[in-house]
């Protein structure tokens, strides 16, 4: 699953891939702006299904992708409390999939994971990883995952080719070759991979993403609320 990262803003900036806007409102949508299509109000509609409302409640604008991305999520405020949801048209099993690699983001990208990067004293003050949305807070699920995983003192190459040199140097350090891209694509994939595996046995580093996310009560109840929806 793709996703652009993107600074905080309050305004949702104009965007050529974006072929229509939804305003949120409780289980449905309301178009603001744009072409409508029953493809969009269906995969609106598996969200709401496959996503207990507890983990959806962020989530205040939906928007229809057209390009290369098959999802985005980026914050409409600068608490990180209100978040757009953007979907490509896909069939179903590669839907849900994108769903919960959004939803990934989302459960490590809000309020209760990062002090926001708007804090005027955040960029100065942080001390853990810094990632364009906040500073991730001390003990929370991000930034175990980043701490445990990765090295933020060295620091990384960005783009598909020094993602790809990363995964090639250790694959088994990852769920996928995308998850090399950053640490915020890194646990997206991962958390999908968690939601639908089984427990991991194994050794290897990818295994031990994956378990470090089982030790969170909260995340263990949301995987078994997805699993129930993608069997049904």
């Amino acid at each position: 699953m793709l996703i652009v990262a993107s600074q905080v803003s309050p305004d949702l900036a104009p965007r050529t891939d974006i072929t229509a806007s939804y305003r949120v409102e409780g289980d449905s949508i309301v178009l603001l702006e744009g072409t409508p299509e029953d493809w969009q109000h269906q995969a609106w509609d598996r969200w709401v299904e496959l996503v207990p409302s507890s983990a959806r409640w962020r989530v205040g604008r939906f928007d229809a992708l057209a390009g290369e991305f098959e999802g985005q999520v980026e914050p409409l405020s600068n608490s990180l409390q209100v978040w757009s949801l953007r979907i490509a048209e896909l069939d179903e099993e590669l839907l849900d999939v994108a769903l919960i690699h959004e939803l990934g983001h989302l459960v490590s990208l809000g309020p209760t994971e990062l002090v926001p990067a708007t804090d005027p004293t955040v960029a100065d003050q942080c001390v853990t990883y810094l990632s364009l949305e906040g500073c991730a807070i001390p003990g929370h699920v991000f930034e175990r995952f980043v701490s445990s995983f990765w090295d933020v003192e060295v620091g990384w190459e960005s783009g598909d080719s020094a993602a790809s040199a990363r995964h090639a140097a250790a694959p088994s350090a990852f769920v996928s070759r995308y998850a090399a891209t950053n640490p915020g694509e890194d646990i997206a994939e991962t958390f999908t991979y968690f939601v639908y595996s089984l427990r991991p046995t194994g050794i290897t580093v990818a295994d031990q993403k994956m378990l470090l996310l089982w030790e969170f009560p909260e995340l263990v109840e949301l995987r078994a609320s997805l699993r129930r929806g993608l069997i049904g």
